[in-house]
């Protein structure tokens, strides 16, 4: 090979999630315009990767996210994971069955997401059982494995969700979204509850996760700090509408849309000026 000739870019690897202009709107009482909380969004997720979802409350963060998940249905677009038509009508339990395996969520308050009459490896084995992924034995050997994996002990494994922390219950909430072997993995706020350290951990265990399962992730935030410190790129949501996206330190480093650079500017730290966030608000305004 000439030495003019360069090597070619590594090819990008295939997508695990396709969205294609995702909209949902929901009407409101008579005499007032529906809201649009996503508004022709379109993304990708490939194996191994987060994708943040940053923007204010009622941007449509959650809607998206539930949308995925199956909690929400779409007015129009298209969604695939691993090539599989999620807008599809699911016939029968088996398909129903099969879609739910495929992704799964983990809410911001995992206690109500968890049957408070079980222990945490009855409630492991219970939704391997359901999903028929294992039988009996199987599935309290794998509760077994999947507790040692979010770093619970064997003890704690016998405690119902009240005996056991936040940060604790989230790693419940975590290892059953495990437990059925999903494609996609989608975290809701999951870590807002948390105090600075506990949200370290799950940050952690969630990157660990996805780089040794390559899972593709969803993990929508508020907080763009935590976003920056999990996220390989940034959808930036305003009211259903994507305005910005890219690599995330990219997005949080140099933010080229008005609205986003009033996001960044938002968070307080070292150096934080209140005054720069007045100024980004009437940047945002006048680009209105």
């Amino acid at each position: 090979m000439s030495a003019s000739m360069s090597t070619p870019a590594p090819a990008a690897p295939p997508a695990l999630v396709e969205a294609e202009r995702l909209r949902r709107e929901f009407r409101m009482p008579k005499g007032q315009d529906p809201v649009v909380a996503a508004n022709d969004v379109s993304f990708r997720i490939a194996a191994g990767e987060v994708l943040g979802l940053v923007g204010e409350s009622g941007s449509g963060k959650s809607t998206i996210a539930r949308m995925l998940v199956g909690l929400e249905r779409a007015d129009a677009g298209s969604l695939r994971i691993a090539g599989a038509d999620r807008f599809a009508p699911a016939r029968g339990q088996a398909a129903r069955l099969a879609r739910a395996r495929q992704a799964q969520m983990v809410f911001q308050d995992p206690y109500g997401s968890l049957d408070r009459r079980l222990s945490v490896q009855q409630a492991l084995v219970a939704a391997m059982r359901l999903h028929g992924v294992a039988d009996r034995e199987g599935a309290r050997r794998r509760a077994g494995e999947l507790l040692d994996r979010v770093r619970l002990t064997e003890q704690q494994g016998s405690l119902r969700p009240h005996q056991l922390s936040g940060g604790q219950r989230q790693r419940v909430a975590i290892a059953r979204a495990l437990a059925v072997s999903p494609t996609l993995l989608v975290l809701d706020e999951a870590v807002s509850a948390l105090d600075v350290s506990v949200q370290a951990q799950i940050l952690e265990l969630v990157d660990e996760i996805r780089r040794e399962a390559g899972i593709a992730v969803l993990f929508v935030s508020h907080d763009l700090a935590v976003v920056d410190e999990i996220a390989d790129r940034v959808l930036v949501l305003y009211r259903g509408d994507v305005v910005e996206e890219g690599p995330a330190a990219a997005v949080f480093r140099a933010p080229e849309h008005p609205y986003t650079r009033l996001l960044v500017s938002s968070v307080p730290g070292p150096g934080w000026d209140p005054h720069e966030v007045i100024a980004r608000r009437r940047e945002f305004d006048a680009a209105r």
